[in-house]
């Protein structure tokens, strides 16, 4: 799924209005960032390519006595039909291993977090709210000056679950609207500072 498929205009607006009432309520932050995928995860399509390809012709080698043109010419066939099979979403997903996948989610997350603008706060209260369609993950960035704790008393491990939990049942964009609602209140339990925010140029990125 596309994440502009996720987010429909109407409620990218909607989005930003929760956005808005969050950081009033809140004094801090807030962006969203939904991206298709973390990384196109080329050497799946390859691996697998190649894994068809010594299949079979390591079959055809057993069980069939055929000329090395027509040898080299199945094992191409497979070669290109693994590779095409490789890139499909769901097999990516599954061929994947979780390390890998949420070592390209956490780096992806910590980029957005720079480019929307959230490093640049002076007061250090920025939240991103990341969430990857392909590797369905999700991440939440809460800059130091929130004072979130560490471990399974963070309140945005909660938010992230809330996230998935409406992937799952078809409803992402509430889901984003009621994490976004729960962000502003994790600010508004950790006053801020009387520090002006900086600009956020794009409080909602949905990248295709």
């Amino acid at each position: 799924m596309k994440p502009s498929r996720l987010v429909s205009p109407e409620e990218k607006l909607r989005l930003e209005a929760a956005i808005a009432a969050a950081e009033r309520k809140g004094g801090g932050e807030i962006a969203v960032v939904v991206v298709g995928s973390c990384s196109d995860y080329a050497f799946v399509s390859w691996r697998l390519g190649v894994l068809f390809a010594v299949v079979v012709g390591l079959a055809a080698a057993s069980f069939f006595d055929l000329l090395p043109s027509y040898l080299l010419a199945s094992q191409a066939i497979a070669l290109g039909a693994g590779h095409a099979l490789g890139r499909l979403p769901v097999v990516r997903h599954h061929l994947v291993s979780d390390l890998v996948q949420d070592a390209r989610v956490a780096d992806a997350a910590r980029r957005a977090f720079a480019e929307v603008g959230l490093s640049r706060s002076p007061s250090r209260r920025g939240i991103l709210i990341f969430v990857a369609l392909l590797e369905r993950r999700g991440v939440v960035l809460a800059d130091a000056g929130i004072g979130l704790p560490a471990g399974p008393d963070d309140p945005s491990v909660a938010v992230v679950e809330l996230v998935l939990a409406a992937l799952r049942e078809g409803r992402g964009a509430e889901g984003l609207v009621r994490a976004v609602a729960r962000c502003g209140e994790i600010l508004a339990e950790r006053p801020a500072p009387a520090v002006a925010p900086p600009e956020i140029r794009d409080r909602v990125v949905l990248d295709p």
